[in-house]
């Protein structure tokens, strides 16, 4: 049985039936949400690194950037998606695991190092020259209303694949058993 799960047949199912899912996030949720927040507040969605997200009017170079960012998306989750299933059908789910731990210490880095950048709007240069001066983002209720709302937006989507993934994954442990019992 586990040379069957281990085999290139098995591998192409598992990639081809967790591909789209790894695609429909990025695209349907995440890529809406980006730009939105670039359009409307881009310092703060850039956490103010760079002045380069809000010069983009006439700026071929500076909006290039953006599209490319939107682009690598999608090809960041097919790389993650055929990545993890080589990985989970090798038997090296700790290191897939450390590597998603590691993304998220990286993510948690980037915050800690640009704080107060994620509750605070305004321009990079005014973040630069003196953040506590800016508004929270609950006080602009135009910024805060979208952010709940793309909060929620992008968060149903996730539990809805969370609890997906426990009830197959439970299906499959069960049949999985069912399996060993009628061998023996």
């Amino acid at each position: 049985m586990e040379e069957h799960q281990k085999s290139p047949e098995c591998s192409r199912v598992a990639y081809g039936k967790f591909r789209l899912r790894a695609l429909i996030f990025p695209i349907l949720f995440v890529i809406p949400a980006v730009i939105t927040f670039l359009m409307a507040w881009p310092g703060w969605e850039s956490q103010y690194w760079s002045l380069r997200m809000e010069q983009t009017l006439g700026n071929a170079l500076n909006a290039s950037l953006i599209g490319i960012f939107l682009a690598l998306l999608p090809l960041a989750a097919l790389l993650g998606n055929w990545l993890g299933v080589r990985w989970v059908i090798r038997g090296h789910v700790r290191l897939l695991r450390l590597v998603y731990l590691l993304v998220l210490a990286i993510t948690g880095l980037i915050v800690y190092i640009q704080w107060p950048a994620p509750i605070r709007l305004g321009t990079v240069s005014q973040f630069r020259s003196d953040p506590g001066s800016l508004p929270f983002i609950w006080q602009d209720n135009i910024f805060f209303t979208t952010f709940v709302i793309l909060l929620i937006y992008c968060a149903i989507p996730l539990i809805v694949l969370f609890i997906r993934i426990r009830r197959e994954s439970a299906l499959a442990s069960s049949s999985q058993e069912i399996n060993s019992s009628a061998v023996h």
